[in-house]
């Protein structure tokens, strides 16, 4: 499987100097098969170690020896029988919470062995909770999310489609391939990014509701195993906390698309009494730092930079797998392929266009309200405020949009939709349909230069 990710990983190769790399994000997103397939084809040798697997061999390695890359390079050779060229060779620590001395030893390998390319992968889990003190400004951090979109394409050999997303440069689409288009995106939908699920419904995909059932056992079972992890890295007071607050994110999204809120309720989430944000604070970083929950601040006055004026303690969540969250819910994949689940499609679309976003490097981003508008997304891109409008549907009349184009004069604004592309060019108001988020925002400025 493709991973657009495999870019930033060729950039890091070929900085001068070269610091480690640390390749974070939640379990099963793909990380050591990315890290594996990148090293293989861009390395003369990959030297891969799995801390966790190994723990009781290689943890002597790094707690009861100097952190010196020298020593420790020659008894990782000498525990692996093959010898590490630090010239052309690079070294994979996997798992690498499982050892946090191993995190500070990034630092060493820094200031005094550059030229060799260490990769570390590790769970935000694990890294985010270590004893040891983080390297800071001595790695270079990557984030790594699920698989987007267009990677589930290439991951479900749907090339035809991809190549005409990749090609799309604006303009008119016909019915055929609109229609075509939608109906993969809702059977991403189903599968979201996760590695592993994409995998088990392109094996069985000649027979898709079977398939799409076999991705939800396997879903619910990915599920199982992160509330597994949370008493595991947080003791077990701390980890039903975090359950709870884990679980209500679907019901929180819920209200906030039926207008009941705007904005993530804290009263009785963890259990009766805990009503603040207090009491919801430390699991909500935690499961944010995870990477489990995509945490969307609240901000009331709109200006650069977005999240200097945002408030602390409003703010929505979202989940960080679109189709971990329709698991969550219980809800059918029939229905998602009927495109028939009531006000959900309004929540799962947002979901989608956030981590969508997330993949391409979009990390900071707010939500406005206004006194009776409210706009899902906000967003600094070259330096303008760009507002970002979501419509699961068809009927895409924007009040909220128009209100805040009123109000902040944005260099554009955008929204996706279930409609075709499309530009408005008199109101600068560029309809992005939902399966085109990667185009976002080169189409944009080629419409906008059109229109100018």
């Amino acid at each position: 499987m493709k991973r657009i990710i495999e870019s930033k990983l060729l950039q890091w190769k070929n900085k001068t100097p070269r610091k480690p790399l640390l390749l974070q994000g939640a379990r099963q997103v793909g990380k050591t098969y990315v890290l594996r397939k990148f090293a293989k084809n861009h390395f003369s040798h990959t030297h891969y170690f799995d801390l966790e697997a190994s723990k009781v061999d290689l943890t002597t390695i790094f707690n009861d020896s100097p952190l010196d890359p020298k020593q420790l390079i020659n008894k990782l050779s000498f525990v692996s029988g093959n010898t590490i060229n630090p010239e052309t060779d690079i070294l994979i620590l996997d798992e690498i919470q499982a050892i946090p001395r191993a995190i500070t030893a990034l630092k060493y390998f820094c200031e005094n062995m550059s030229r060799l390319a260490v990769a570390a992968a590790g769970s935000n889990l694990g890294v985010a909770h270590s004893d040891e003190p983080f390297p800071i400004g001595k790695v270079e951090s990557v984030h790594m999310y699920p698989m987007n979109f267009e990677e589930f394409l290439a991951g479900t050999d749907e090339e035809m489609a991809l190549t005409f997303l990749m090609n799309f440069r604006g303009g008119k689409i016909d019915d055929i391939y609109h229609r075509r288009l939608f109906d993969l995106l809702k059977g991403y939908f189903v599968t979201g990014g996760m590695p592993e699920a994409i995998s088990q419904y392109s094996a069985n995909k000649d027979t898709p509701l079977e398939a799409f059932r076999k991705v939800r056992q396997l879903q619910k079972q990915l599920i199982f195993h992160y509330e597994s992890d949370f008493s595991k890295y947080a003791g077990s007071t701390n980890s039903r906390h975090i359950q709870r607050v884990f679980r209500s994110i679907p019901l929180q999204l819920s209200n906030t698309q039926d207008k009941k809120s705007k904005k993530f309720k804290f009263k009785d989430v963890i259990s009766k009494g805990y009503r603040s944000y207090e009491h919801l604070a430390d699991p909500v970083e935690w499961l944010t730092k995870a990477g489990l929950a995509l945490k969307v601040n609240t901000n009331l006055h709109p200006s650069i930079p977005l999240m200097a004026c945002t408030k602390e303690n409003s703010f929505k969540l979202f989940l960080f797998d679109i189709g971990l969250l329709g698991a969550m819910i219980n809800l059918k994949p029939e229905s998602i392929l009927r495109y028939d689940y009531g006000s959900y499609k309004g929540y799962f679309a947002e979901n989608f266009v956030l981590q969508e976003l997330c993949t391409y490097g979009f990390n900071e981003i707010v939500t406005w309200s206004g006194r009776s508008s409210e706009i899902e997304f906000v967003l600094e891109l070259n330096g303008n405020i760009i507002p970002v409008e979501v419509k699961a549907g068809f009927n895409t009349k924007a009040k909220s949009l128009q209100a805040f184009i009123t109000k902040y004069h944005p260099a554009y604004a955008i929204k996706f939709t279930g409609n075709k592309f499309g530009c408005n060019k008199q109101k600068r108001i560029f309809n992005y349909p939902l399966y085109m988020i990667s185009k976002f925002p080169e189409l944009s400025k080629s419409a906008d230069n059109q229109a100018s």
